[in-house]
Parts: C-alpha cells; structure tokens; sequence
C-alpha cells in the first residue's frame, strides 16, 4: 500500500512533524476516526528510536522510527503484538514543493480470519494513510503561510 502528496514546502519544514511523535496529534487522523484511542510517547520522542504507543477500539500498537535520511523515513509498527508492518516515508523535493509518500507493507498472522482482516485492515490502513497524507499537507502549508506572514509583517516598518 502505497500513497502520496504534493506538500508546498520544503522538505526541511515536512520532516520534523513526522519524525517527531509529539508532533502527530497535529495532523495524525486517528484521533477523530476513533475517539477512544489513547498515545503515549516513549524518549526519545523524536528521530531515531523514538517510540508511540497506542490503544483504541480496534486494539493497541506501536511504532518506532527505525532509521533517517535527508529523503527517507523508516519505520516498523507492531499491530496487537502478532502483526508485524514496515513503512517508508519518502520526500522527493522538487523546485517549488515536495512529493511525500508513505508505504507500508505488512503480514497478517491471524489464522483463518487473517484473509478478511487483511482486506479489512488494507482498506482502513490504506484510506487513513491518505487522510493522514492530506493532513499534513494541510498542517504544513498553514505552518509555513503563517511563518511567512509573521516574516513580512515584522520586517515592515508598519508606516505608509
């Protein structure tokens, strides 16, 4: 499973929200797609080895950045401790905005029911990756518009 979006900024100002978990309640869907869902963030909270912890109504989690470069994100997830996943954030930069894509591919080791829960589970993962994408797009692009605003209204002289 794999999606994308073209964010209007640099990848230097994208990168600190998803390699930061206390930045993800910022842009990070599940909190409205299950109220019940509970985080907490392990230290470091960022970079490499930053660790999340969850639990919800569909069961409880974690997450850990794994490795980082200039382009890349890596990161494993562990799904009520039997299903394993591994995700890549990319950021491809171009001139004027950036390309953001998360992959994440993973196994179902339910017997049995894994089938339907993995058809169930794609279809959830995939929609809420994409909703997610959509979020920090939005987060990120206000962030920057704002910054840029508060910019050129410091370095004005507020004189007509």
């Amino acid at each position: 499973m794999s999606k994308s979006v073209k964010i209007n900024a640099k990848t230097s100002e994208i990168a600190p929200y998803v390699s930061d978990f206390t930045k993800w309640q910022t842009w990070s869907p599940w909190e409205k797609l299950d109220p019940s869902i509970k985080f907490s963030v392990a230290k470091p909270s960022s970079g490499v080895g930053a660790h999340q912890f969850w639990q919800g109504r569909w069961g409880a989690g974690e997450i850990t950045i794994t490795s980082i470069s200039e382009s890349i994100i890596n990161f494993n997830i562990l799904f009520n401790d039997e299903h394993i996943a591994s995700g890549i954030i990319r950021f491809s930069p171009q001139q004027t905005h950036t390309y953001v894509s998360c992959e994440i591919k993973g196994e179902i080791t339910t017997p049995l029911t894994g089938g339907y829960l993995a058809i169930l589970n794609q279809h959830i993962l995939t929609n809420t990756v994409e909703l997610g994408l959509n979020n920090l797009k939005t987060t990120v692009q206000l962030r920057v518009t704002d910054k840029g605003n508060k910019n050129d209204s410091q370095s004005s002289s507020g004189k007509n």
